[in-house]
């Protein structure tokens, strides 16, 4: 088993299927705004419509070779699939290190899996009901992995008062002021993650992905002295949500 493996092994292992899920997750945000499915063909330098092969497509590392560049027609590919490999690389290397057997195992899909709702929220204002449902399924059959102090009456709280907590206060903000003010998939995004963390890591959950969002804010008005366009709020809870279970519940290796 994977788990009787030695520590560093795991660790390799865990960063080497975060990058090739990262580059899946690289494919999946760039295809399916477009209506594309990932599944569509196989990838294509997106400038000359070459089709890439196998030695064009290793994560991280043809990135590096070919210095960020199709190597069919020289155009740049766009520092933004590097940096997502990476970070999905960096994740099951803190799940490796935070946690270990099932558990670590358990946070690395939570954090795989709200990593293309991050991306496509923060570029797109747009979290797709799919990829929530996908979440709140993952939590249903791996959270109790994750948290298993955590029961399921909790769990289950978690998940309709993630929902009904910010459909609240959107419902709230749209009558008030007559706009919308959050975007619907936000809490269905914080439900999805309250069946992860249970009722009790909401709280502190929401508070630390409004921090985010304020500095998010102060650094767009101090950078161009303008306000800051819509908050990707979904992006933030991401975020946050990952980050609490790292802090608050792993355990240095």
């Amino acid at each position: 088993m994977i788990f009787a493996l030695p520590f560093w092994y795991q660790l390799m292992l865990a960063m080497i299927f975060g990058a090739i899920w990262g580059s899946f997750v690289v494919a999946l945000c760039s295809r399916w705004p477009r209506g594309e499915r990932v599944s569509d063909g196989r990838s294509h330098c997106d400038h000359c419509q070459t089709t890439l092969g196998a030695k064009d497509l290793v994560p991280i590392l043809s990135y590096l070779w070919l210095r960020g560049k199709c190597r069919y027609c020289g155009q740049s590919i766009g520092i933004s699939a590097l940096y997502i490999e990476l970070v999905s690389a960096a994740i099951g290397l803190c799940a490796v290190l935070f946690f270990s057997g099932g558990q670590a195992v358990a946070a690395a899909v939570f954090g795989w899996v709200l990593l293309p709702l991050v991306i496509l929220d923060y570029q797109k204002l747009w979290l797709p009901n799919r990829l929530v449902l996908a979440l709140a399924l993952a939590g249903v059959c791996v959270g109790p992995f994750l948290k298993p102090e955590t029961g399921w009456p909790d769990r289950i709280l978690g998940g309709i008062f993630g929902f009904l907590a910010l459909e609240a206060i959107r419902q709230v903000f749209r009558k008030l002021r007559n706009v919308e003010g959050m975007g619907g998939g936000d809490p269905k995004l914080f439900g999805a993650i309250g069946l992860w963390l249970g009722w009790q890591g909401l709280p502190i959950t929401l508070l630390l992905a409004t921090i985010f969002g304020f500095l998010f804010v102060a650094a767009a008005y101090t950078l161009s002295k303008k306000s800051a366009r819509q908050l990707p709020f979904g992006a933030y809870l991401g975020m946050a949500a990952f980050l609490i279970v790292l802090l608050l519940d792993g355990q240095s290796a």
